[in-house]
């Protein structure tokens, strides 16, 4: 909403502060509110625009100033305004199919939790006592009696829900570090199957929009490759780019060192060869950029479509745990 508000100011050629002033009164959101109100006058007080938008680095990402920058240094502020609206459209677009996609194996899996809580605290006891009446439960089958010892440890709350507790607070911490720090991690999670394609495909779609928009604008290549590591939300993707980055700076080819890595794939690193021989690297990375978003929107269905049976398969394994209890019962009537 907001680059293209100020697109269609400045298409229009009217002044940009009091446009800001205007736009301020319909942003719902009171942070950004003041924001934008504090840039409008440091405009009307002849601060450069990319000057005061480099003091709100929360709001305004330093790739976004850069394109900014680039756009008015050039005189096409209105189509820069215009393709940053539509890069963050695509590029929340693409974070929101992966957020779907990962949904529903999240509520699967606290449903499962729930059932299995209440299986374990609720009806194992009552199975059990039935058991008793028969006679010793050390004759029961062994994954009986495993379900039954998982039960005594729910009901003594006051042990199992500090550990449990525990167990997950610091495994979730662990996951999380891991994954901020390790390019292992990274690389292990671009592997998995099922979801390692689509994980995969959402990070070469923003690499390549996100080169593809800076290039376009007139940014650097060295800056570019900079700035989009930053954004790839993966470290081992980052690591790769930064070598890629450094070896521009010492006069290779940008696309030349992308061939020598095993993270990009060997249709998208020919594409680049011979976009960049040809002298049109830009245009390369946008039509990447327009494959790989078409790529995450069939990967995201692609995964939907295959979790719904091996989560259903899931719940009924679990729930056959009660039946399988319920015919040891029967089999001693």
């Amino acid at each position: 909403f907001f680059n293209r508000q100020l697109a269609s100011i400045a298409r229009l050629n009217l002044p940009l502060s009091r446009g800001l002033k205007s736009l301020a009164k319909e942003v719902q959101d009171e942070n950004f509110r003041a924001v934008i109100e504090s840039v409008q006058k440091d405009l009307e007080q002849g601060v450069p625009l990319k000057d005061t938008l480099l003091k709100f680095p929360g709001s305004f990402p330093k790739l976004y100033i850069e394109i900014l920058s680039a756009g008015e240094a050039t005189g096409n502020l209105t189509t820069v305004l215009d393709q940053l609206a539509h890069y963050y459209e695509t590029m929340d677009i693409v974070d929101n199919r992966l957020r779907t996609a990962t949904v529903y194996p999240k509520f699967v899996g606290a449903f499962t939790a729930l059932l299995v809580s209440y299986i374990l605290l609720l009806a194992v006891p009552e199975f059990e006592k039935m058991f008793a009446v028969r006679g010793s439960l050390d004759s029961l089958p062994f994954l009986t009696r495993l379900v039954i010892a998982g039960s005594h440890f729910l009901q003594a709350w006051y042990v199992s829900v500090p550990i449990i507790l525990i167990v997950i607070g610091g495994g979730w911490a662990a996951i999380r570090w891991f994954r901020n720090q390790s390019e292992i991690y990274d690389r292990f999670i671009l592997r998995l199957p099922l979801f390692g394609t689509l994980f995969k495909s959402v990070i070469l779609a923003k690499v390549c929009g996100t080169m593809g928009a800076l290039l376009r604008n007139g940014v650097s290549m060295v800056e570019s490759l900079n700035l989009t590591g930053r954004v790839s939300g993966n470290v081992a993707v980052k690591n790769v780019i930064e070598d890629m980055k450094r070896a521009v700076e010492n006069g290779e080819r940008m696309s030349a060192h992308c061939g020598k890595v095993d993270i990009f794939p060997e249709t998208m690193v020919w594409k680049l060869q011979t976009a960049e021989d040809r002298g049109i690297i830009e245009e390369a990375f946008e039509e990447l950029a327009r494959q790989y978003e078409r790529e995450v929107e069939f990967n995201s269905q692609r995964v939907a479509s295959l979790l719904g049976p091996i989560m259903i398969l899931f719940i009924a394994v679990t729930s056959g745990l009660v039946e399988l209890m319920n015919e040891e019962e029967l089999k001693g009537v």
